[in-house]
């Protein structure tokens, strides 16, 4: 899953891919932001390596998981006393890896009901914003007989894209008002340029500047998804009469 814009990519496609034109290459898939959002077995199956976080599904942070197929060489990049089958040197995190396994367990059971609850308030908050704000673009957005089918991104991801606004000024303004989202944008050499994966999905540049990423999780509530459209329009707005 694509942590910016929330996108679902299809592992099963790629490692196919891989498996034709490069039969001796190792796949490894970062499934850190996955965990929550999809079921990770269809990437372990297909992956030789797949990474996770405990943190991104309510674990502690600092542990993490590499899951390895039994065919797939890993090589130590930490020597010492040869824990973990001396794959990586050092005191195991008995405690970290034990409250992973249980936030682990708990989250992948509550996953459908999770992705059903936090998707519709995403939808909520998208269709709401796109009838409230002018110009403002879904981004990564598929159509389907003129509806958006959000089902192939992350429930709790939402991006847009708003014209004629900055999104450092909109954030200024938004989290003013108890609102706190993120720009998506990365700023090299002293110049404020859209991201990466904003440039790689051909979205106008200018559009771009005014990226907006806003983030759903378990505690996420229809209260705020309304405060957050109380705020927004006007927020835009207001930066929009001083073409800020």
């Amino acid at each position: 899953i694509n942590n910016e814009i929330g996108t679902l990519q299809p592992i099963d496609r790629i490692a196919k891919l891989v498996r034709r034109h490069a039969p001796d290459a190792l796949l490894h898939t970062d499934a850190v932001q996955a965990f929550c959002w999809t079921d990770i077995a269809h990437i372990t199956r297909n992956a030789d390596l797949v990474s996770v976080s405990a943190h991104k599904f309510g674990g502690p942070k600092g542990v993490g998981a590499l899951v390895a197929r039994s065919s797939a060489t890993v090589h130590a990049v930490q020597l010492g006393g040869g824990q973990e089958r001396e794959r990586r040197s050092g005191t195991q995190n008995v405690a970290g890896i034990v409250a992973m396994t249980v936030a682990a367990r708990l989250a992948a059971a509550e996953r459908d009901a999770s992705i059903e609850r936090l998707g519709a308030l995403r939808d909520r908050l998208l269709d709401g914003l796109l009838a409230s704000v002018p110009d403002i673009v879904e981004t990564a957005a598929v159509y389907v007989d003129g509806v958006s089918d959000r089902t192939q991104r992350a429930a709790g991801i939402a991006h847009v894209c708003i014209a004629g606004v900055e999104s450092e000024a909109l954030l200024f303004l938004l989290e003013r008002a108890e609102v706190f989202a993120s720009a998506a944008s990365s700023c090299a050499s002293g110049a404020m340029e859209p991201s990466h994966v904003l440039a790689a999905t051909g979205l106008d540049p200018e559009l771009a500047k005014g990226s907006l990423r806003l983030s759903l999780g378990w505690s996420t509530t229809a209260a705020e998804i309304d405060h957050a459209l109380t705020v927004i329009p006007g927020a835009v707005a207001q930066l929009r009469r001083f073409n800020v």
